[in-house]
């Protein structure tokens, strides 16, 4: 976990509370939202869209593309959307 929070604590890289549905700035300046096709694609293909403030090549130094099944992906996305927001605990 020093990775990624689940708290919205700092850590390497953007917590993952509230990430589900928020707006994310890539490096190529483009906003997408967080939706369940963004998160999948990010973790099976961690490089596709390299987050602004993050270097390329970061998150496939650590999880290489293919290295996740498609069925535990699908379970990352559902537990980065029971997550919450930011604001106040998970579930509100």
């Amino acid at each position: 976990m020093s990775c990624h929070s689940t708290d919205g604590s700092a850590g390497t890289g953007p917590t993952w509370r509230g990430l589900a549905g928020a707006d994310v700035r890539l490096a190529d300046g483009r906003t997408v939202v967080a939706d369940a096709g963004y998160l999948r694609r990010s973790i099976l293909d961690p490089d596709a869209d390299a987050v602004a403030g993050f270097p390329a090549g970061l998150m496939a130094s650590a999880v290489r593309p293919g290295s996740v099944s498609e069925a535990d992906a699908d379970a990352i996305v559902a537990y980065l959307q029971s997550l919450g927001n930011s604001e106040g605990p998970a579930g509100d």
